[in-house]
Protein backbone atom coordinates (compact mmCIF):
# COMPACT_ATOMS: atom_id res chain seq x y z
CA UNK A 1 0.00 0.00 0.00
CA UNK A 2 2.71 2.42 0.76
CA UNK A 3 4.21 1.64 -2.50
CA UNK A 4 1.38 2.34 -4.39
CA UNK A 5 0.74 5.90 -1.97
CA UNK A 6 4.49 6.70 -3.41
CA UNK A 7 3.77 5.71 -7.09
CA UNK A 8 0.40 8.16 -7.45
CA UNK A 9 2.60 11.24 -5.68
CA UNK A 10 5.41 10.54 -7.85
CA UNK A 11 2.99 10.87 -10.74
CA UNK A 12 0.99 13.87 -9.47
CA UNK A 13 4.45 15.67 -9.29
CA UNK A 14 5.26 14.53 -12.40
CA UNK A 15 2.05 15.87 -14.41
CA UNK A 16 2.10 19.24 -12.41
CA UNK A 17 5.88 19.82 -13.43
CA UNK A 18 5.33 18.49 -16.89
CA UNK A 19 2.19 20.71 -17.78
CA UNK A 20 1.86 21.98 -21.11
CA UNK A 21 -0.07 25.39 -22.06
CA UNK A 22 -2.70 26.31 -23.70
CA UNK A 23 -4.22 30.03 -24.23
CA UNK A 24 -6.30 29.63 -20.87
CA UNK A 25 -2.99 29.08 -18.02
CA UNK A 26 0.25 30.66 -16.97
CA UNK A 27 2.78 28.70 -18.27
CA UNK A 28 5.30 27.42 -15.56
CA UNK A 29 8.30 28.17 -17.93
CA UNK A 30 7.95 31.45 -19.36
CA UNK A 31 10.74 30.67 -22.37
CA UNK A 32 8.16 28.73 -24.17
CA UNK A 33 6.13 30.48 -26.87
CA UNK A 34 3.65 29.29 -28.80
CA UNK A 35 1.87 30.73 -32.38
CA UNK A 36 -0.38 29.31 -34.61
CA UNK A 37 -0.33 30.31 -38.12
CA UNK A 38 -3.23 29.66 -41.08
CA UNK A 39 -3.00 28.85 -44.53
CA UNK A 40 -5.02 27.94 -47.31
CA UNK A 41 -4.04 25.66 -50.47
CA UNK A 42 -6.77 26.26 -53.40
CA UNK A 43 -6.89 24.10 -56.09
CA UNK A 44 -4.69 25.87 -58.95
CA UNK A 45 -1.95 26.46 -55.88
CA UNK A 46 -1.17 22.63 -56.14
CA UNK A 47 1.85 20.64 -57.99
CA UNK A 48 1.52 17.83 -59.36
CA UNK A 49 3.83 15.33 -57.95
CA UNK A 50 2.48 12.10 -59.75
CA UNK A 51 -0.50 10.59 -60.47
CA UNK A 52 -3.06 11.01 -57.64
CA UNK A 53 -0.64 13.37 -55.79
CA UNK A 54 -0.30 16.72 -55.30
CA UNK A 55 2.57 18.95 -53.45
CA UNK A 56 2.77 22.46 -51.69
CA UNK A 57 5.38 24.44 -50.01
CA UNK A 58 4.07 27.27 -47.60
CA UNK A 59 6.80 29.55 -46.84
CA UNK A 60 6.30 29.87 -42.73
CA UNK A 61 9.31 31.83 -41.64
CA UNK A 62 8.18 31.40 -37.82
CA UNK A 63 10.29 27.89 -38.17
CA UNK A 64 13.36 28.45 -36.89
CA UNK A 65 16.49 26.55 -35.72
CA UNK A 66 15.38 26.98 -31.74
CA UNK A 67 11.97 25.89 -33.01
CA UNK A 68 13.35 22.44 -35.01
CA UNK A 69 16.01 22.13 -32.33
CA UNK A 70 14.03 22.11 -28.91
CA UNK A 71 10.99 23.39 -29.84
CA UNK A 72 7.94 21.11 -32.20
CA UNK A 73 5.80 21.63 -35.19
CA UNK A 74 2.44 20.75 -35.78
CA UNK A 75 0.40 21.23 -38.71
CA UNK A 76 -3.96 20.41 -38.58
CA UNK A 77 -6.40 20.77 -41.44
CA UNK A 78 -9.84 21.73 -41.20
CA UNK A 79 -12.01 18.98 -42.44
CA UNK A 80 -15.64 18.91 -43.46
CA UNK A 81 -17.56 19.30 -40.41
CA UNK A 82 -15.04 22.61 -39.14
CA UNK A 83 -12.71 20.67 -37.03
CA UNK A 84 -9.40 20.96 -36.76
CA UNK A 85 -7.30 17.45 -37.67
CA UNK A 86 -4.20 16.52 -36.63
CA UNK A 87 -1.68 15.44 -39.54
CA UNK A 88 -1.13 12.72 -41.22
CA UNK A 89 -4.58 12.01 -41.94
CA UNK A 90 -5.76 9.24 -44.20
CA UNK A 91 -9.37 7.32 -44.84
CA UNK A 92 -10.86 5.18 -46.93
CA UNK A 93 -13.66 5.76 -48.84
CA UNK A 94 -15.81 4.63 -51.34
CA UNK A 95 -17.22 6.14 -54.23
CA UNK A 96 -20.46 6.05 -56.37
CA UNK A 97 -20.20 3.23 -58.67
CA UNK A 98 -18.45 1.16 -55.84
CA UNK A 99 -14.71 1.24 -56.08
CA UNK A 100 -12.68 1.88 -53.31
CA UNK A 101 -10.27 4.87 -52.55
CA UNK A 102 -7.91 6.60 -50.27
CA UNK A 103 -7.46 10.35 -49.04
CA UNK A 104 -4.24 11.03 -47.33
CA UNK A 105 -2.86 14.36 -46.29
CA UNK A 106 0.80 14.31 -44.50
CA UNK A 107 3.65 17.40 -44.13
CA UNK A 108 6.91 17.88 -43.06
CA UNK A 109 8.90 21.01 -41.97
CA UNK A 110 12.03 22.50 -42.46
CA UNK A 111 13.47 25.95 -41.62
CA UNK A 112 11.39 28.40 -43.15
CA UNK A 113 8.88 25.98 -44.96
CA UNK A 114 6.34 23.34 -44.36
CA UNK A 115 5.67 20.77 -47.40
CA UNK A 116 2.15 19.08 -48.03
CA UNK A 117 1.50 16.36 -49.28
CA UNK A 118 -2.44 15.49 -50.37
CA UNK A 119 -2.98 12.26 -52.16
CA UNK A 120 -6.50 11.42 -54.11
CA UNK A 121 -7.12 8.07 -55.43
CA UNK A 122 -10.88 8.54 -56.65
CA UNK A 123 -10.72 8.01 -59.95
CA UNK A 124 -14.54 9.16 -61.06
CA UNK A 125 -12.31 12.92 -59.93
CA UNK A 126 -8.69 12.50 -59.35
CA UNK A 127 -7.86 15.99 -58.45
CA UNK A 128 -6.94 17.73 -55.30
CA UNK A 129 -9.72 20.13 -53.08
CA UNK A 130 -11.47 23.55 -53.94
CA UNK A 131 -9.52 24.19 -50.88
CA UNK A 132 -7.45 23.02 -47.37
CA UNK A 133 -7.69 24.69 -44.89
CA UNK A 134 -4.57 24.59 -42.81
CA UNK A 135 -3.04 25.82 -38.97
CA UNK A 136 0.51 25.18 -38.21
CA UNK A 137 1.49 25.71 -34.50
CA UNK A 138 5.36 26.28 -34.20
CA UNK A 139 6.35 26.27 -30.20
CA UNK A 140 9.72 27.71 -29.38
CA UNK A 141 12.23 27.42 -26.13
Amino acid sequence: MKKLIILLLFISVFQLTNSSCSDSCTCPNPGVHSESFYYTIYKNQWELAEPYHWFNRLIVPEITVPAINKGSVLVYFKNSINTWVLLPYSTTLVNNIGQTYTEEIWSGFALGTVDIDYVYTNSLDPTPPDKLELKIVVMRY
